[in-house]
């Protein structure tokens, strides 16, 4: 949980109105409570966080090409339980991002996959499991590379940069909220990736994907989560 978390920011307002209540400033203090629980009320029940996701995810269309270019998974994270397969190590993100990879990869006579990743806990890294997850689904350990040292973003755009310079289109694979801040990243440093968005929340024919108002603790997560990407897109843009 951050402080992107709506339930986090409630029970920052919360804290306040006690503190508010202990000084004797019970008008301030009401307010401060009102707009608890209206922040509450925006993000777990309105359309306003399922409205946010999707403006994330829509930027950019689904990969439906089958062009043999080099692929670039982004690394997410992974369980160090070792009575698992590694594609059941991945978390949700990392196992969609693979398997995407792993798609285009038949769909493009076996083009070069590389994965990315650090070690969470300087173990094994992420990108080793990813690639040994791709390999259990059919790709040729020779046509897979590891980058086992950035831990976020912008190092992973810098990885690829250094090994592979900024001349090639690739194929950037990651979540489909997180793709408009990759591309930003690896653009802003000279670098032509092709999007390949994959893991969508908001879906048609579900009803995640409908204007509704019902109370969800889902609009929590699309919250935070979208808060989460379009801060991190500032700062990029801003600072890096």
């Amino acid at each position: 949980m951050t402080i992107f978390n709506p339930v986090t920011i409630f029970f920052l307002f919360i804290i306040a109105a006690l503190v508010l209540y202990k000084f004797e400033k019970e008008k301030a203090g009401k307010i401060v409570v009102i707009l608890a629980f209206a922040e509450i009320f925006l993000f777990s029940v309105t359309p306003l966080p399922v409205y946010l996701l999707r403006q994330l995810e829509q930027q950019y269309p689904v990969y439906k090409g089958s062009e043999r270019l080099p692929i670039l998974v982004l690394g997410n994270y992974h369980a160090e339980d070792n009575s698992l397969y590694p594609s059941q190590k991945l978390s949700v993100q990392s196992l969609e991002r693979v398997t995407e990879g792993v798609r285009i990869y038949k769909s493009s006579t076996s083009a070069p996959i590389a994965f990315s990743g650090y070690a969470v806990n300087d173990k094994v890294p992420t990108a080793t499991i990813a690639s040994e997850a791709a390999v259990s689904l059919g790709v040729a350990p020779k046509d897979t590379i590891t980058l086992t040292s950035p831990r976020n973003t912008y190092e992973e755009a810098l990885a690829y940069k250094k090994r592979f310079g900024t001349q090639n289109k690739f194929i950037l694979v990651t979540n489909a909220t997180h793709m408009p801040r990759a591309m930003l990243v690896f653009k802003k440093l000279g670098m032509k990736p092709i999007p390949a968005p994959t893991g969508f929340f908001i879906k048609e024919g579900t009803r995640e994907a409908m204007c509704n108002w019902y109370p969800s603790s889902f609009k929590l997560v699309y919250t935070e989560m979208a808060f989460y990407e379009y801060s991190a897109q500032l700062y990029y843009k801003w600072f890096k």
